[in-house]
């Protein structure tokens, strides 16, 4: 199990994220104008992806990075994810990237998301892994917990979930947990997302992405 860290876009955030335990990390740099405040390729560092909620703004700072990957926020299908691809290689040959080494993380966050699902088994080789947003989602169906009322997740959020990871193990690419809401069972959601096959959980601090990796190692031991 692998855990992917949601850090903000600013020098210390990022500092301390590049230094915990976390496997990747997805760093939001909306409305960020210059790549200073990026993370820096280094030997050893856990890849990053960059994520935006105006991609159509913020995408050439962000390509100046040279980031392993995009984040797709509020994806909603193939089509989504085949458009962007065809903007990423733009980009890249303006910044002198190599064509198609930029990754694709889509996120789902909608109901037209969760629909269009699965499509995303046919999305092209830029996409390497598809992630999901409870709350989003919670927010999205106007669900008013995201528990039912023996713990485990509401059937619409049940149902995306499920979704996320038959589509992921389609398409061949990671499948990502939603992160522990507050006051969730961290250990819990962990242990549950590894019986159901994902391989990586997203996680919001950096002491989460150390907890996500202890699991795995206890797990492999």
């Amino acid at each position: 199990m692998r855990a992917f860290l949601i850090v903000p876009g600013d020098a210390r955030a990022v500092a301390a994220a590049m230094a915990s335990d976390a496997h990747a990390l997805i760093v939001d740099v909306t409305g960020l104008a210059s790549p200073a405040f990026f993370p820096e390729r280094r030997q050893g560092a856990p890849p990053f992806y960059l994520r935006s909620h105006d991609l159509e703004r913020d995408l050439p700072a962000m390509m100046a990075a040279a980031p392993h990957g995009i984040v797709l926020p509020r994806c909603e299908g193939a089509r989504d994810v085949m458009r962007l691809g065809a903007r990423l290689a733009v980009e890249e040959a303006m910044q002198g990237l190599t064509d198609g080494a930029t990754q694709i993380l889509a996120f789902i966050e909608t109901a037209r998301g969760a629909l269009a699902l699965h499509t995303l088994a046919d999305a092209g080789e830029r996409l390497v892994g598809i992630a999901w947003d409870a709350a989003a989602v919670k927010a999205e169906v106007g669900a008013p917990t995201a528990r039912d009322h023996e713990g485990g997740l509401s059937s619409p959020l049940a149902q995306v979930r499920a979704l996320v990871r038959l589509t992921a193990a389609a398409a061949r690419v990671t499948a990502i947990d939603t992160p522990c809401l507050t006051g969730g069972d961290l250990a819990g959601e962990v242990e549950a997302a590894r019986d159901d096959g994902f391989e990586a959980k997203l996680v919001l601090e950096p002491d989460q992405a150390g907890f996500v990796r202890e699991f795995s190692g206890r797990c492999r031991g």
